[in-house]
């Protein structure tokens, strides 16, 4: 794989058609049963074309997930909204039932694409919070202290959404209603000791 400018308009609109040829496959096939041909005949684009761009259809799949999720997060938290405390938590995890309910459903997505999906969604959740962590600390805060922190409420977070997604038994804004105050807790507690 060479490398490519992401600038380039051209990259972004071949990127594009990549994708959302991948996100039509995973709407009507498994994920294992998607190959860089089908992805390329779809898009009308060659392999080499692809393999410009991506390593294989793990990276594409990788990339895919933080975009969908990053698109989701922006729509539920927007950039100029200083939220910060229970109300960011609350947003973050509804977010994260937002992207998971219609990941699910648009992507036809199985176990180990979920599975695949979680870690990606952990990594973003850990970078959101950590930005807040470090903003609201002082500078000389223990870095170590806020990373796990931040790692804490991120799978703290995804593991809930995730036992939500498989029952259902609740709306998304019921889970976080019960949810927060455990967190808050905990981040209370954490900060506290």
């Amino acid at each position: 794989m060479r490398r490519v400018r992401n600038n380039d308009p051209r990259v972004k609109r071949t990127r594009a058609m990549i994708r959302q040829s991948f996100i039509d496959l995973l709407a009507v096939k498994d994920f294992e049963d998607i190959t860089v041909q089908d992805i390329v005949d779809r898009a009308e684009l060659n392999r080499a074309t692809f393999y410009n761009h991506y390593q294989d259809k793990y990276q594409l799949l990788d990339a895919t997930m933080a975009d969908l999720f990053a698109e989701t997060l922006a729509s539920w938290i927007p950039q100029d909204a200083n939220l910060r405390g229970a109300e960011l938590v609350r947003r973050l995890m509804l977010a994260v039932c937002h992207w998971q309910v219609e990941t699910t459903r648009r992507l036809n997505a199985r176990r180990t694409l979920t599975q695949a999906m979680e870690e990606g969604v952990k990594r973003q959740l850990y970078g959101v919070i950590m930005d807040c962590l470090d903003q609201a600390q002082p500078p000389h805060a223990d870095r170590r202290r806020l990373e796990r922190v931040a790692t804490m409420i991120s799978w703290s977070i995804v593991g809930i959404v995730v036992q939500w997604s498989a029952r259902r038994e609740e709306t998304a804004e019921a889970l976080a209603e019960e949810a927060l105050p455990y967190l808050m807790s905990l981040i209370d507690r954490l900060f506290m000791s």
